[in-house]
């Protein structure tokens, strides 16, 4: 297998998309990323041949083109389905224990789409986590709906306590506090804005978060029930939760009302394929969500991409207690490698209890070391073990696990961590303000937002700043204005200000923290991030 000599695509020029993917995948670069199938040769040959005799290697060899069909007689039609894609569907349904499982084409953010729209009205109300996903500040806009915050469990006053001011405002009091892992939805939370708000129309909460922290959704559906409101989870990254005891179950299994699941998140699927799940006591969202699904599901879904989900589904059928039982083995022998290695720190069950995290995905690899900033370790991985993580941020990096990842996979990365405590060890950092906490825990942070101050920022709803007159200035003169777009990190995808909220110095701290890690901001109109849109008419 080739070495892989990264291209930097902003000083190289680049050969053709198609002959830069030949390259890279023929190469030894190994995907601690999405999509799920890891581009595993060998589960993925098995994926499509199992149960029948090995097909000859011409027919083999035929996908994605020689099976790229459309609607044609006896292959059924995903917006009416009544055949081959109604029984593929209805194998999903019984696998996660739903009432009605729906495919998705167009990734988990239809599905988020749809459900927000199935359970409000136009101009309605909706209780979300302030840490979901932008496709639900999408769904908000379109809807033009009134939204209340729900905020993530965090320890910020422990942190605010902390002294150290060196004559910068941004270290003083928001040092650390940017891109960290937000804690668990507090289930007494949604019950207090429940109360206090009955015209409230539906909840949506994000478990497991991109980090893999989850809440109680039992919990919190119990709450939403007795309140006659409707429990939308986005479990985009908990597709594979429910097939082993060593992983956490289902949001559906715990009371959930809508589900959403990026298959290609930690399944070996292709990207953009995903689930949506209505629970067996909810169906009365039904007609509503296949409405709005053929609203904002395309309609020409890929054939591939169908079979590949039946393909993923009907493997998980047969083999999945196998292969959840080799990777959970597999991640376990991986920890307890890694915990051997005092300078490198993974995300673990003490961290969780001293942070009041609900629970966590022990798929998800949250990996920090000392005295490396997050960029500094991805960059590390990628570009000296030719390893590539899922995201960095600003003290750690994630790994994406699934049960495609190999033997030879995991040996690569507790070899690569080896090798930066080496260098710790050899390059001790002395200056204590550079290195991380030595708990992956402590970076558990909510978002900035609080409460307390939640109406000194939300001037508009997100549909009036996005349709009032805008006029564009620069972002380091903007305090006090009030945004007109979304400004966000990607990945995850969270906003950290959204149209309609007010740019306050704090948000430009953040900024400034994220571009000198080396992270970048994105959703702004000016891709080099130094002017904003913002509402000249309030």
């Amino acid at each position: 297998m080739n070495k892989i000599e990264i291209q930097n695509p902003k000083t190289e020029q680049p050969s053709g998309l198609y002959e830069q993917l030949e390259e890279y995948c023929s190469s030894d670069a190994y995907p601690f990323h999405m999509p799920g199938h890891k581009r595993n040769a060998t589960l993925i040959r098995e994926m499509y041949t199992f149960g029948r005799e090995e097909k000859d290697r011409v027919r083999r060899n035929r996908m994605p083109y020689g099976i790229d069909i459309t609607e044609i007689d006896g292959f059924d039609n995903l917006h009416h389905a009544e055949g081959i894609l109604l029984e593929a569907q209805q194998r999903a349904a019984s696998l996660y224990g739903a009432y009605k499982s729906f495919y998705l084409i167009n990734g988990s953010t239809c599905g988020i789409l749809a459900a927000i729209f199935a359970c409000t009205t136009q101009k309605g109300k909706l209780l979300m986590a302030r840490n979901c996903h932008k496709a639900v500040y999408h769904a908000v806009e379109l809807r033009e709906l009134e939204t209340v915050y729900l905020y993530p469990e965090s320890d910020i006053d422990a942190e605010e306590r902390r002294s150290g001011d060196d004559g910068n405002e941004c270290t003083a009091k928001w040092k650390r506090k940017l891109a960290q892992i937000n804690g668990s939805i507090r289930p007494g939370d949604v019950e207090e804005a429940l109360t206090r708000d009955p015209q409230i129309q539906a909840v949506v909460i994000t478990s497991p978060t991109y980090d893999g922290i989850l809440s109680d959704v039992e919990k919190i559906s119990e709450i939403a029930h007795a309140h006659w409101v409707p429990l939308i989870v986005d479990e985009a990254h908990g597709a594979h939760f429910g097939f082993h005891p060593n992983f956490p179950e289902n949001a559906l299994k715990k009371g959930a009302d809508i589900v959403i699941h990026s298959l290609h998140k930690t399944l070996p699927s292709m990207t953009q394929t995903a689930l949506l799940h209505i629970g067996e006591k909810s169906t009365k969202w039904t007609e509503y969500v296949k409405k709005y699904l053929d609203i904002f599901e395309t309609s020409s879904p890929s054939y591939v991409f169908m079979a590949g989900m039946d393909q993923c589904m009907r493997l998980i059928e047969a083999k999945g207690k196998e292969l959840f039982e080799d990777y959970s083995q597999r991640l376990h022998c991986f920890k307890k490698e890694a915990a051997k290695l005092p300078h490198i720190h993974l995300l673990t069950d003490e961290d969780v209890v001293r942070q009041q995290v609900y629970e966590t995905d022990p798929g998800k690899l949250v990996i920090a070391a000392d005295g490396w900033n997050g960029h500094e370790v991805a960059e590390f991985l990628r570009r000296k073990e030719h390893l590539e993580v899922e995201m960095e941020a600003a003290g750690y990096v994630i790994a994406l696990t699934s049960i495609a990842d190999t033997d030879e996979g995991f040996k690569r990365l507790k070899n690569a961590l080896i090798h930066i405590e080496e260098n710790i060890s050899t390059n001790s950092v002395e200056d204590e303000e550079k290195q991380p906490q030595k708990k992956v825990g402590s970076y558990i942070r909510s978002l900035s937002r609080t409460s307390g101050n939640e109406e000194e920022i939300k001037v508009l709803s997100i549909a009036q700043a996005t349709a009032c007159e805008h006029t564009t200035m620069d972002l380091e003169r903007s305090i006090g204005e009030i945004s007109g777009e979304y400004i966000y990190l990607y990945p995850p995808g969270i906003p950290l200000v959204v149209p309609g909220e007010r740019i306050t110095e704090e948000l430009l701290c953040q900024i400034r923290e994220v571009r000198q890690t080396g992270l970048e901001i994105q959703g702004m109109r000016d891709y080099s991030g130094k002017k904003v849109d913002v509402c000249r008419k309030v």
